[in-house]
This record gives C-alpha cells, sequence and structure tokens, in this order.
C-alpha cells in the first residue's frame, strides 16, 4: 500500500489504515525504539504510541514522508521512555549518553529554537552540511544520529574499531560546529 493510500484512509479515519501502517514502517519503527531503549517490550509499546500519535495528529497534519514522520514520533517516544526510566537510576558515577547528548552543543532542544524560520535555517544547514560529506561519513551519521545506531554495530558494519567510529564521530561533530559557526546559527 502506498503513502499517499495510508494518508487517504487515515484523513477518512479508516482503521485498516494502522495495519497498513505497522506493515509498512512497523519494522523501521521498532528498530529505532530498540536502538534507544534496548528492550523489545519497550520499543513494542513505543511503536504501539506512535500508531496512536500518527492516528490522532493526521488530520490535520500532512506529513510529505509518512517514513520519516513515523520515524521522527517513534525516536521522540523512545527517548522520552528512555529519559523517564532512567531518571529515577541516576547517579553522580554512572553517566549515559544517547546520540542527542553527543550533538546537545550543536543543535538547541525544541524549546529553545523558538521560531519556525530558525529551525527550517538550522534544518536547512544541516542538510547543506551533509551533503558536504563523502557518502560513507553521510551514511555514517544518519545512522547513528537519525537511526541511533549503536556505536558497535556501526563499527563492525564498517570494519573498524569503535574508538575509530568515535573519532570519525568526533571529527564529523567539529566540521559540523564549523559549518554552523560560518552559516551563524550558533
Amino acid at each position: 500500500m502506498t503513502d499517499a493510500t495510508i494518508m487517504t484512509q487515515l484523513h477518512a479515519r479508516d482503521e485498516t489504515a494502522l495495519a497498513a501502517l505497522e506493515q509498512a514502517y512497523g519494522r523501521l519503527c521498532r528498530s529505532i525504539a530498540q536502538n534507544v531503549l534496548g528492550s523489545a517490550e519497550d520499543a513494542e509499546e513505543c511503536v504501539n504510541d506512535t500508531w496512536l500519535r500518527i492516528w490522532q495528529s493526521i488530520p490535520p497534519a500532512r506529513p510529505s514522508s509518512l517514513s520519516a514522520y513515523a520515524g521522527m514520533i517513534t525516536r521522540r517516544l523512545a527517548i522520552n521512555r528512555y529519559h523517564a526510566a532512567t531518571a529515577a537510576r541516576r547517579d553522580a558515577r554512572a553517566v549515559v549518553t544517547t546520540p542527542y547528548d553527543e550533538l546537545a552543543e550543536l543543535i538547541p532542544a525544541d524549546g529553545e529554537v523558538g521560531d519556525r524560520l530558525e529551525a527550517e535555517a538550522l534544518a536547512g544547514a544541516i542538510n547543506a552540511f551533509l551533503a558536504t560529506l563523502k557518502t560513507e561519513d553521510r551514511l555514517l551519521f544518519v545512522r547513528r544520529y537519525w537511526y541511533l545506531d549503536p556505536p558497535t554495530a556501526l563499527a563492525a558494519q564498517l570494519g573498524v574499531s569503535e574508538n575509530t567510529l568515535y573519532v570519525r564521530l568526533h571529527r564529523m561533530r567539529k566540521r559540523l560546529r564549523a559549518y554552523l559557526e560560518k552559516q551563524n546559527l550558533l
């Protein structure tokens, strides 16, 4: 089933759209949630919450890419669930970082961006930066910071050590910082 058909069903409030969403994007959303949460059960709950959020938001929302929309909602829900689950267990000795923590100094939180034009300018600048990267580096950046793939899996996929991977990611973040400063976005 195509995205257009699913969108039409969602706008018509046809519940079969939820099954179509599961069929089309369930695997993608589960992968994102699993990468953040590390638990299949939590990931499954997060994906179910994603379908509910999509059902509640369409209409009026009309996303241009249903897969990106579903992935974005899943990521946000998974990160919120992760922070809620770990808030009670945190102590001064245990510091866990997520891929977003690595980018936190470069990309402001949702509430800090302020207005939509600034957010769009930032998104455009990041896309332009990604276009300057070699294909392998671009894929690495997207796999780590969009799909939230764990470093061990990425290192194995690329055939490099985790240390090498961390160095590459660090250098890309430094280049992104310089690029955003040059664009007057930092």
